[in-house]
């Protein structure tokens, strides 16, 4: 299975999609998009748990009420969350999903929605509805790059990819996906999208699983800064083009592992791209009473204010790594956790081991940094990712909307 960082959402059979500069962002860059299906495809969808669900959630839960949504397309925007915008909000979100339906001429019901960008703030839908012919119009196989463009805020880059997955007897399906995210990255399912396509036949049960277990194994085990945005949302959509139709559980386990190694890679390219972020962090927790125990570790961890800033400063103050630890909910005896930077292990059986400062400091100071926190409370392992802390994450988000 070779991974493919220059297609994403358009390199499975039968869909389309564009990205333009309507005029929502000030800066005259690419902000609204859309995603096309050329026939109604089976989708599922993970959104953010944040009480305050922004328009588009919540038009798009409407959407999908049934027990077999289908949908035909997405219409995502930037520079807009359209999160906290009151009954003007919901209109403004309906007339972008009511525009789309009449110029494709297709259900309302099949059409989704994302908004992404500063919260409070109406959505332009006069601007959108101008602006749909020309989007409409440059539908192409070929737009997966200009999409992925258009639904980014601080991002730095895009953040794409595609698959191509063999099954037997010369069968094959298609996997792309493109997300976005760099800052309110803490997902409960950051300002964070992520939408996936694919031309495998798959039911909407079965679809909404496996996108759920992906979810949690990718875009759940990350961390920027601890706060869960109000619009974090997950679209898959099947259309079943490539005359695949998955049917034994061998089949679906091949498509679980191609989907989640998706999800897995833009998960971290998000971390990667964290706002102000110099330094990106694997933690692994080790022998844990349960996964979810072994996350919640990672991510008292990932989201300490006292571990980024010592990364960021190449600061060894392992201690703050125990210490974000101990605070953390989880079942643990803390005179059996070993914790190891890189290879070397720094404190264990409740005793710091004699490993030079310097190697320490040298680790510390690396692009890319792995800690090891062994729990020897069960046999549970999870990895969470995390960056670090910097003076140009205060700088970008103390400007965000001046």
């Amino acid at each position: 299975m070779n991974l493919m960082y220059d297609r994403s959402v358009t390199f499975p059979e039968g869909f389309k999609a564009n990205g333009i500069a309507a005029g929502i962002k000030q800066n005259g860059l690419p902000d609204l998009g859309i995603i096309v299906s050329d026939s109604s495809a089976d989708v599922a969808a993970v959104f953010t748990k944040n009480k305050f669900q922004a328009a588009p959630i919540l038009i798009s839960k409407q959407n999908l009420t049934g027990s077999n949504p289908k949908a035909r397309a997405i219409v995502v925007n930037s520079g807009c969350a359209n999160a906290m915008t009151g009954k003007a909000g919901i209109r403004s979100a309906q007339r972008v999903v009511a525009e789309v339906a009449k110029q494709l001429r297709i259900s309302q019901k099949e059409i989704l929605t994302a908004s992404t960008g500063v919260i409070g703030r109406q959505l332009p839908a006069d601007i959108i509805a101008e602006a749909m012919p020309t989007l409409l119009s440059g539908l192409a196989r070929e737009g997966d790059g200009v999409f992925c463009r258009s639904i980014m805020t601080t991002d730095k880059f895009p953040k794409q990819l595609a698959v191509e997955v063999p099954l037997s007897r010369n069968r094959s399906f298609r996997i792309g996906a493109t997300a976005k995210g760099a800052g309110m990255i803490h997902p409960n399912m950051a300002t964070m999208l992520c939408f996936i396509t694919t031309d495998a036949a798959i039911e909407h049960r079965q679809l909404q699983a496996l996108l759920r277990k992906g979810v949690d194994v990718s875009f759940n085990t990350i961390t920027v800064d601890g706060d869960t945005s109000t619009n974090d949302t997950v679209f898959l959509m099947a259309n079943g083009l490539s005359g695949v139709k998955l049917k034994t559980p061998g089949e679906f386990k091949i498509f679980e592992s191609a989907l989640n190694t998706v999800l897995r890679e833009l998960a971290t390219m998000i971390v990667r791209d964290g706002e102000g972020a110099t330094r990106f962090v694997r933690l692994v927790v080790e022998t844990a009473a349960s996964y979810e125990e072994a996350v919640r570790v990672g991510r008292a961890v990932g989201v300490s204010p006292l571990v980024k800033t010592a990364i960021f400063g190449g600061d060894p103050n392992w201690g703050r790594v125990l210490s974000a630890v101990g605070n953390c909910e989880a079942r643990f005896d803390p005179a059996r956790v070993e914790l190891r930077i890189g290879d070397y292990s720094v404190f264990k059986k409740n005793e710091p081991q004699d490993v030079d400062l310097s190697v320490i400091e040298s680790l510390f100071s690396q692009k890319e940094i792995e800690m090891t926190i062994r729990l020897n409370a069960g046999r549970e392992t999870a990895q969470v990712f995390t960056c670090d802390l910097s003076y140009d994450y205060v700088k970008i988000n103390g400007e965000y909307t001046t």
